[in-house]
């Protein structure tokens, strides 16, 4: 981070402008609603659906930025969580929805920093052009991942008698491993739908699999996935997971984000979009690989 940067813009900000925590149920809170739904930058529902988003009830939504005591002038959201990572969890906070009025963005700085004097590890994903500068200059690292949008072709006749698909919950508790266990309860919340793939000769033998289903065009479902515990098994399992999909979903179109830009999960598919995207990293652990648990995409 460039200590010396956050100096300087804290020394040139305007003291009548101060940054305020807001959390998920307190006063506060009507007056970052009242700001969201006025604002032009981002569509306010696409953010109150984001704030739905809440792995850490005691910890901050957003921020805003106040003039006078009274005036909310911008807003910085935060989803915090604690991340397993290694066996470890990890303070982790996901930021969203960076807004600023047009005329006060050089104060914008002040929203992230009671954020960055915490030093815990912090993610965005594709943030607009004008803010990637200001991430890098605290210090974030840039790495490119890719949003695939595909079209699977299902094996109709595919017919597998020791391989099940279970969205029980009973089988998840007893059955999954501790790791996909602490994701499961803490993405359980969320609009998502959980399965997993087993082998009746051994249920210890899993997949974990979390997807969202979307309405892309008002009229074409697609299943988005969010998590896949295994990408060896997955592919293992292609023929068998890609059928459920569709008897499950009603559709043949699926997107997928990796850092890979010619990977593909399934072999039984056409590529049909692969849209570059970019990833912000602060204090990322060493030991972390990429994906999109604890994010805005999970809503």
């Amino acid at each position: 981070m460039d200590y010396n940067l956050l100096a300087r813009l804290e020394k040139k900000g305007n003291p009548s402008i101060s940054v305020k925590p807001i959390f998920k149920k307190n006063d506060d809170r009507d007056i970052l609603d009242k700001f969201l739904k006025t604002q032009k930058y981002l569509d306010p529902k696409e953010i109150f659906e984001i704030l739905k988003i809440n792995f850490n009830s005691d910890k901050p939504i957003g921020y805003v930025l106040i003039k006078n005591d009274k005036d909310v002038i911008g807003f910085l959201g935060t989803i915090f969580s604690k991340r397993l990572i290694e066996e470890n969890r990890v303070e982790h906070c996901y930021l969203h929805s960076w807004i600023v009025c047009e005329k006060h963005r050089f104060e914008a700085f002040k929203l992230i920093m009671p954020i960055l004097k915490k030093s815990i590890f912090l993610s965005t994903f594709s943030p607009i052009k004008t803010l990637e500068g200001l991430y890098k200059k605290l210090g974030f690292s840039e790495i490119q991942f890719f949003s695939k949008f595909i079209l699977f072709l299902p094996n109709l006749r595919f017919k597998e008698d020791d391989l099940y698909l279970s969205d029980d919950y009973y089988f998840f508790e007893k059955y999954l491993s501790n790791k996909n266990k602490i994701i499961l309860k803490d993405h359980m919340f969320t609009n998502t739908k959980k399965m997993m793939i087993y082998s009746d000769k051994n249920p210890n033998d899993n997949l974990l699999i979390i997807v969202k289903k979307k309405i892309k065009m008002k009229i074409l479902p697609i299943i988005e996935i969010i998590y896949i515990s295994d990408a060896d098994k997955f592919k293992l399992y292609e023929s068998k997971i890609s059928l459920e999909f569709f008897k499950k979903f009603k559709t043949f179109f699926l997107k997928f984000n990796n850092i890979e830009q010619n990977k593909s999960f399934l072999k039984n598919s056409l590529l049909l979009r692969n849209i570059k995207k970019k990833a912000f990293y602060y204090k990322r652990p060493s030991n972390f690989n990429f994906d999109i648990l604890y994010s805005e995409l999970t809503r």
